[in-house]
């Protein structure tokens, strides 16, 4: 690159609010990746997912320079999380966003996502916008619909509209979306970014069921994400009672933290179908813990009714385990097109003929994992990426 760009990323929540999900761990890559390719870059965000604890550690409302290689700004923000309105973002957005050749904006239909807008606009500064599958049909009209609606018509259309680029993680992504909006958006696909290397050496086989006493003769079955309705993890308990028929030794095991209470209606399935011996909660777990996870697991599953990307997922298939994934995940297509996963449809059998295929078959399991571990570090990693982002920072895409 000739000369250095200055770019600020707006977020409603940041590292190291892990509870919050995918996002979070996207927009630390996504800011390395920026660094890597020679960006001088600041990031301003709220307090959005934070512990207390965390909070009495972290500077608020001031720059802070020692978390990460770059400055970050954190402001409170009140009301409903989801929204995470900020007036401290507000001010320093119209103050300070004029020193940034580009803004990218990390969601869409949020309050600081909204005040940066603005603050472009008035300042004409350029902006991109990552939505992470916040603009599908299905997510639109899932939560907030009406707010969603009302705010779209208010400033989001023209806010896409008048985007430098809209990136998309997944050609899926793209695809769906224009087709929804129906409006004309420029946008580029760039591959959300997976740090592989954490995943080079893998924590050694059983430190996950020794720490929750499970016997290694039990085949694993793992949901790791978030738990929300839109992880369709009400279909693998439906289909489980069938599962256990064929394998009395199975376990389902759901990591990730809970939204709106869903683990009670979860048991309440799990009560009526009488899997309280097959179906643990490991509640939020940390990274290393996750990876721990994935790798003592026989088989992920993630039968989402929307998902961008998958950076779960990815994770998975670089654990060396096989993945059984709905059609609506974003990169299911490209992933069933070099065999390494299993993409089935929510309302048919196909979810446990896969999922019984792979556990009658060590072998396929094992050539899966491998296969999958390959492809995710040729496609995901920051090299992989990198490249897109180089020319999309140039502004000459």
């Amino acid at each position: 690159m000739s000369t250095q760009k200055r770019v600020l990323q707006v977020s409603p929540a940041y590292y190291p609010a892990i509870s919050i999900g995918g996002p979070i761990f996207t927009n630390l890559t996504f800011s390395k990746a920026l660094e890597d390719i020679n960006c001088q870059i600041e990031v301003v965000t709220t307090t959005q997912g934070l512990t207390k604890t965390q909070l009495e550690l972290i500077p608020i409302g001031e720059k802070s320079s020692t978390e990460f290689s770059y400055p970050i700004w954190r402001f409170p923000c009140y009301g409903y999380p989801n929204f995470t309105f900020s007036p401290g973002i507000f001010f320093w957005l119209f103050k300070h966003v004029h020193r940034f050749d580009l803004v990218v904006l990390q969601a869409v239909w949020n309050f600081p996502i909204m005040a940066a807008y603005l603050a472009c606009k008035w300042n004409n500064i350029p902006y991109v916008i990552i939505p992470h599958g916040s603009l599908y049909d299905e997510t639109f009209h899932l939560k907030s619909s009406k707010f969603k609606r009302f705010f779209f018509s208010l400033y989001v259309k023209k806010m896409l509209m008048n985007a430098h680029r809209i990136l998309f993680s997944t050609q899926d992504e793209a695809l769906k979306v224009k087709k929804f909006l129906s409006i004309p958006l420029k946008s580029s696909v760039v591959p959300n970014i997976v740090d592989v290397e954490k995943f080079n050496n893998l924590p050694l086989k059983g430190t996950f069921r020794d720490k929750f006493s499970i016997s290694k003769d039990q085949l694993i079955l793992t949901h790791y994400g978030r738990v929300t309705i839109k992880k369709g993890i009400n279909f693998v308990l439906n289909i489980l009672p069938e599962v256990i028929q064929n394998y009395p030794n199975v376990l389902y095991v759901i990591a990730g933290i809970e939204e709106n209470h869903y683990i009670d209606e979860l048991r309440t399935v799990i009560q009526e179908k009488q899997l309280e011996k097959h179906v643990i909660f490991t509640g939020l777990m940390s990274p290393q813990e996750g990876i721990e996870l994935l790798t003592d697991s026989d088989i992920f599953i993630l039968p989402s009714l929307s998902e961008n990307f998958g950076m779960s997922v990815v994770e998975a298939m670089l654990c060396e385990i096989p993945v059984v994934i709905s059609e609506h995940v974003g990169i299911a297509l490209d992933l069933k097109n070099v065999g390494c996963a299993k993409v089935i449809q929510l309302m048919d059998r196909s979810m446990k003929d896969a999922i019984i295929e792979l556990l009658n078959d060590s072998n396929l399991r094992l050539i899966m994992g491998r296969k999958g571990r390959e492809y995710a570090k040729q496609n995901y990693s920051y090299q992989a990426v990198e490249i897109k982002l180089t020319e999309l920072i140039q502004f000459n895409c």
